[in-house]
């Protein structure tokens, strides 16, 4: 039969072991709440790039037709530039021979 100290060193070694237990069961569950508040933070700043993304494409797309536009401006300004050059040539040339 065993004698009481030695009933008493088990019962304080697993009282120690079940203490570290449970102080390791705490640190795991701190270090994946840490995790999880991580992975939301990352998980926010990619919903957040992906939607600032999405701004931007709309954006370029919105500056590419805008581009398209003054090009189409600077054609027809230049055509009219032209036309007017043209008409002050005629008018000249008109009134030199006249």
């Amino acid at each position: 039969m065993s004698n009481p100290n030695e009933n008493g060193s088990r019962l304080d070694r697993i009282e120690a072991l079940m203490l570290e237990l449970a102080t390791a069961s705490i640190r795991h569950d701190n270090e994946f709440s840490r995790l999880n508040a991580v992975l939301n933070q990352i998980s926010e700043q990619q919903a957040a790039n992906a939607r600032q993304i999405e701004a931007n494409t709309r954006q370029i797309e919105i500056n590419t037709r805008q581009q398209a536009l003054n090009q189409e401006d600077i054609r027809v300004l230049t055509a009219s530039i032209q036309g007017l050059r043209n008409l002050v040539a005629d008018y000249i040339q008109a009134r030199s021979h006249s």
